[in-house]
């Protein structure tokens, strides 16, 4: 390869047609603008764009979050769509573009101080795919990600039953999500409001997400909300809101309705930290090949604050 020109910007709209067309040679396949829309939709860029001259040949997304510690709210960003052109893949190296690329979004976005966007990054890679980043001083590991799984209940909850979540069940959800975030103040945990279900699971393209508002069957008072997509031969789990002490309950209802989607077993990717607070619902889990790195580039301590408390689930990903 020759001399190479690599310099960094942050992506802008007109970037969009280069990027899709950089996500088809980096994964092969396509994304369409849809999806590309509505995963950035809340970011003022998209990410950092390293170019090679004028050709654009590595990205970093990012897709920010609101996040809780305890009383604290913060603002945090998933890590998306990091992609290199297969042409440049063998510079594994300070001087390649995945370097530069990701370098440049920690760099300027990622940290402690005022004039970082975000305190903390996560996302979803393969252990594999993160060692890389390790190797470059760019990401640390504060978590790990495990699957856990139930299977299906054809008898249902005599405590609970279950209703499609509607666009007026908005203040229910938000109190929900208030007695769940003040349940877990040990936990760094990303907002589950009302307006984030709707950005999440409503308006996603490409796909069917099925909310359920889970009420006593006596009283009706709400007990929690469960967030499912089925897959056929199972149900994934991809969200949950309720006070801690209501989530086994939630998931017992989740296995039910699993069962009448004719599907054998419920599963869901999940962090220790929310396997702990399920653990009354006796899940079996195993280990995945799938860690949450952090950024490091502006102090591996300060990016290693979440480590072990980060609460998450598949929902908090843009692609399951």
């Amino acid at each position: 390869m020759s001399e190479l020109n690599l310099h960094t910007r942050w992506a802008r709209d007109d970037d969009t047609p280069a990027l899709l067309e950089l996500f088809a040679r980096s994964f092969g396949e396509a994304m369409s603008p849809e999806q590309w829309a509505w995963k950035y939709r809340l970011a003022k860029s998209p990410g950092t764009v390293c170019l090679d001259g004028e050709r654009i040949v590595a990205f970093n997304g990012g897709m920010p979050r609101h996040c809780h510690d305890g009383a604290a709210r913060f603002n945090a960003v998933q890590m998306g769509d990091v992609m290199v052109d297969p042409a440049y893949r063998g510079i594994l190296n300070r001087r390649g573009p995945f370097y530069h690329a990701v370098q440049a979004f920690f760099g300027e976005a990622v940290g402690s101080e005022a004039h970082h966007a975000y305190r903390y990054a996560f996302g979803f890679p393969h252990a594999r795919h993160a060692r890389l980043g390790r190797a470059l001083a760019l990401y640390c590991q504060p978590d790990a990600i495990r699957q856990a799984s139930w299977p299906a209940a054809p008898r249902r909850a005599w405590r609970d039953t279950a209703r499609p979540l509607t666009d007026a069940d908005a203040a229910t959800t938000d109190a929900l999500w208030g007695a769940m975030c003040e349940g877990l103040p040990h936990a760094v945990i990303g907002e589950r409001s009302a307006a984030w279900l709707e950005h999440r699971y409503a308006t996603a393209p490409h796909c069917y997400y099925a909310r359920w508002l889970i009420t006593a069957r006596l009283t009706r008072r709400p007990v929690g909300i469960c967030v499912l997509r089925h897959h056929g031969e199972h149900a994934e789990l991809l969200d949950l809101i309720a006070p801690p002490g209501a989530m086994a309950r939630v998931i017992s209802v989740a296995r039910h309705i699993t069962a009448r989607l004719g599907a054998g077993q419920l599963t869901a990717w999940l962090t220790p930290t929310v396997a702990s607070a399920l653990a009354p619902s006796r899940p079996t889990l195993e280990d995945t090949d799938v860690v949450v790195p952090g950024s490091c580039v502006n102090g591996s301590e300060q990016g290693m604050e979440p480590a072990g408390r980060w609460w998450l689930m598949g929902g908090d990903t843009d692609f399951r």
